[in-house]
């Protein structure tokens, strides 16, 4: 008997991949049909995804699900962009710190130093205004950054809690649903109503400190610096342990529960039993996928969110440290010690909209874990 010709082997398999591609993509389709996703409120660049425009999220959600990958050349792009439009803003406020500490020393210079007493405290007090300004937008950008953040979120992890459920990790679920509560409730009150306004006494401090050579606060300027990171600190860390810890127990528990249901199933239904057994793996793999296409979302979403303010503040960042550096050679120690210290007050912003930032990032990727692990151990 001569052997069959390569070329079949080839097709076929080509076929049954094609057949088994379409039937996961029938069944993909089948399990986001059946979510109930936020609205066009929240939309994600599809250029992250190697499309064009914006888009919503069922139809990045669909992107992922077909094999879509994310473009990490797009992602750097857009923050490179994010970070020249800041710095490109904040031209107006370099000028506006400049110019005084320039004009004064100008002043000194021509007048041979004679007023040097008097132009000092001037020239620091005309510096601190726009750096306060800076200062008190920055607490509006951040608080507004936040609440964004949440209010996504808030949106979104639900439906990924779902599919958890979905996926047979009923301790799992039961356990992350307060844990989301308490990330958009416990974290977001900490960091609005006391990080934030402890970021801002800081602030009032440090412009005391300067202004006056009689009032030396630059001690409880660190301390209240300290007691901010800290906190953030603190708090991070026990939140994330504690769910890490739990969520893995939950998952060992959801994964001998489904294994144990999928025997009972195979073994002690007649006839149909191992045909319902097989039909259970099919819609676990369909809904796994769907669950990791929408955490893959919801870190886009995120990402969304933060890289823009964060781009922000970053600018304004550099863009301080940028006139300390061209004013060292002709203003005094006093204006470059008053631009420093309020360099390191919008350095206590960036780091609290990194950490709630990155508590939404570590609980997403620690719900698709879970969710993994479940059904690794079925």
């Amino acid at each position: 008997m001569a052997p069959e010709p390569a070329y079949a082997h080839g097709d076929q398999a080509y076929e049954e991949r094609a057949y088994a591609q379409e039937e996961i993509l029938r069944g993909t389709g089948k399990v986001i049909a059946g979510l109930d996703l936020p609205g066009d409120d929240i939309s994600i660049d599809m250029r992250w995804l190697g499309g064009e425009g914006e888009a919503g999220i069922a139809e990045a959600l669909e992107t992922i699900s077909a094999g879509g990958a994310v473009s990490p050349q797009a992602i750097l792009e857009a923050a490179l962009n994010g970070f020249a439009q800041g710095l490109l803003a904040c031209g107006k406020l370099m000028v506006s710190i400049m110019t005084p500490v320039l004009l004064v020393c100008m002043c000194m210079h021509l007048t041979g130093g004679g007023e040097a007493g008097l132009s000092r405290p001037v020239c620091t007090m005309l510096t601190l205004i726009p750096l306060l300004l800076l200062s008190i937008r920055e607490l509006d950008h951040t608080r507004a950054t936040i609440l964004d953040m949440t209010g996504k979120m808030e949106n979104m992890l639900p439906v990924l809690l779902t599919l958890l459920t979905a996926l047979g990790g009923n301790a799992s679920s039961a356990f992350l649903h307060p844990v989301v509560v308490t990330a958009s409730g416990s974290m977001v009150f900490l960091t609005r109503e006391v990080i934030l306004r402890l970021v801002m006494c800081t602030c009032a401090v440090t412009a005391v400190n300067h202004l006056s050579d009689r009032a030396h606060l630059t001690r409880m300027a660190q301390l209240l610096r300290s007691v901010v990171c800290w906190l953030l600190g603190v708090s991070f860390t026990v939140f994330i342990g504690a769910m890490s810890l739990q969520g893995v127990c939950s998952a060992s528990a959801d994964g001998i529960v489904i294994r144990a249901a999928k025997y009972a199933v195979d073994n002690f239904v007649p006839v149909v039993g191992g045909m319902f057994s097989d039909t259970m793996d099919t819609l676990v793999g369909c809904t796994l996928i769907v669950k990791n296409a929408l955490g893959v979302t919801c870190v886009l979403v995120l990402c969304g969110a933060l890289m823009g303010p964060l781009m922000g503040t970053l600018s304004s960042v550099f863009a301080l440290k940028l006139c300390a550096a061209l004013l060292e050679p002709v203003a005094g120690g006093e204006v470059i010690g008053a631009i420093s210290d309020f360099t390191r007050i919008l350095v206590l912003f960036l780091i609290t909209m990194l950490c709630v930032g990155t508590m939404y990032f570590l609980l997403i990727v620690q719900m698709l874990l879970v969710g993994n692990l479940t059904v690794m151990l079925r």
